[in-house]
């Protein structure tokens, strides 16, 4: 063979693999996004079976002694309204138990669920092994994060406000919503959605920011805090209260995204764009 055909084999081998590595990159992170999406399935349906068990959604967190506020049949009145409103603040100072504990049965963590003092603050002594605890559905394949974090949060309003008792999603403050009080309907309500963890931010176990976000900031939004995100180019998944899960792009409509996060807007349906 001669020193020409050395080159051009060469350099064929070269152009291969200049065409092969973006391939590569595509169909990792491709698998990682399916991953995600397998995350969520599980979790959407781990509070399913919760629902089927107790006629209700679980809470999205818990005050110290919660008097939980039932959201009953569509176009009835709320028992036992409050008479003032109740903000989760996201520090780790209160009870702050999540809805990712009260899943733990369901997503064959019987034994983890068993462990944690139901008693004390979720950042007390006592469950400080469960808050160092993995649990590998909790955490999506591209996060490098912090492995003590979520990266999924529930959604517990459409606007950029406080973790309260009164938020108009489906995970919030002191708050048991049932089927029948969802009037949107679970299919079309989100549920759960990707976020992106801070170094400094709390753990799975914790109702705060680290598993309620809220959709008052733009998906991938800078900096975001409240908001869903994720390490996926383009957009986030988030997971419907019957357990679909769908890809939503950054560019989405604001005004359709929380109203696809209301529970009762009374609408079935995303309100589409007025025509030209």
């Amino acid at each position: 063979m001669s020193w020409i055909e050395v080159i051009v084999v060469v350099l064929i081998v070269f152009v291969l693999l200049a065409l092969s590595i973006p391939f590569v990159r595509n169909m990792r992170e491709l698998t990682r996004r399916s991953n995600c999406e397998q995350n969520l399935v599980r979790l959407a349906m781990a509070i399913q079976a919760y629902s089927t068990d107790n006629d209700h959604l679980p809470s999205g967190t818990a005050t110290f002694n919660a008097t939980f506020l039932e959201w009953p049949e569509a176009g009835s009145e709320l028992a036992g309204t409050p008479t003032a409103e109740i903000e989760i603040s996201s520090e780790p100072d209160g009870y702050h138990h999540s809805w990712s504990i009260a899943v733990l049965p369901h997503l064959d963590q019987i034994g983890l669920f068993q462990s944690v003092d139901q008693d004390a603050s979720i950042y007390a002594e006592s469950n400080r092994l469960i808050r160092e605890t993995t649990v590998p559905v909790f955490r999506c394949p591209a996060d490098d994060s912090n492995l003590m974090h979520s990266s999924y949060a529930g959604l517990h309003d459409s606007t950029d406000t406080p973790i309260g008792s009164l938020d108009d999603g489906l995970l919030f403050a002191n708050s048991w919503v049932s089927k029948d009080g969802v009037i949107d309907g679970l299919s079309t309500t989100i549920l759960l959605g990707e976020k992106r963890s801070s170094p400094d931010g709390l753990g799975w176990t914790s109702g705060t920011r680290a598993t309620l976000r809220n959709a008052g900031e733009a998906i991938n939004a800078d900096q975001t805090t409240s908001g869903l995100g994720s390490l996926h180019f383009g957009g986030a998944n988030v997971a419907k209260g019957d357990g679909s899960v769908t890809f939503l792009s950054q560019t989405i409509d604001q005004t359709i995204y929380q109203a696809m996060v209301k529970r009762n807007d009374k609408q079935t349906m995303p309100p589409t764009a007025p025509s030209e």
